[in-house]
């Protein structure tokens, strides 16, 4: 399981995915939609911030 999270103006943003495509993809919308601090944690720990650069 993949964790998504980040901020909004409501808060802490908070959601998983079963795969690292989709949870990248979920994580690029985030930015799209505003949200900063994103970023994508898989589950041995690794985190993920590379996809920030391709949403911009």
């Amino acid at each position: 399981m993949f964790e998504i999270s980040g901020f909004d103006t409501a808060g802490i943003v908070s959601l998983k995915r079963l795969s690292l495509a989709a949870a990248l993809k979920k994580a690029k919308e985030l930015i799209a939609d505003g949200c900063w601090g994103v970023q994508v944690i898989g589950p041995g720990g690794q985190v993920y911030t590379s996809f920030e650069e391709q949403a911009a």
